[in-house]
């Protein structure tokens, strides 16, 4: 799989984790792709992510400006590493994982929460949980050496 076209499918049945991907040109991303988790979790259906495209459309309104500048700085970083992953926590006993890999013209992003108590993953892509770890040998295993 080396396009977000050929990726769809095999994404959208990833149950436990919410995907998007957003294509680059310069500084300016373009939302693609949302599966049917991403779409529940946002509360849009997918042509209203594809139709709003950009990250400050796709969020809550009030989102802070902030927020999506360090959504666009994980994603540059992960353009130029190869991937990005962070794990914050979320509230108490929930942590949110959050990994975005270089793939076609941007980046494929994924979230999901996990329990706070769960001492994976650590920052390298080896130690990923099940989930990320199926998305990435299917669309970038060379991450994973």
């Amino acid at each position: 799989m080396n396009t977000i076209a050929d990726a769809q499918s095999f994404l959208d049945q990833n149950e436990n984790c919410s995907i998007w991907y957003a294509a680059y040109k310069g500084s300016e991303e373009s939302v693609l792709y949302a599966n049917p988790l991403f779409c529940k979790t946002f509360g849009h259906s997918l042509e209203e992510i594809v139709e709003r495209k950009r990250y400050q459309l796709v969020n809550p309104p009030e989102t802070p400006a902030a927020t999506i500048e360090q959504y666009k700085s994980e994603d540059r970083e992960a353009i130029e590493r190869g991937y990005f992953l962070q794990r914050s926590v979320v509230e108490s006993g929930k942590d949110i994982l959050v990994l975005k890999i270089r793939f076609d013209q941007g980046i494929i992003g994924m979230f999901k929460v996990i329990d706070s108590n769960d001492p994976r993953p650590t920052n390298a892509p080896r130690d990923l949980d099940a989930d990320f770890r199926s998305v990435m040998e299917s669309l970038r295993a060379d991450l994973l050496d």
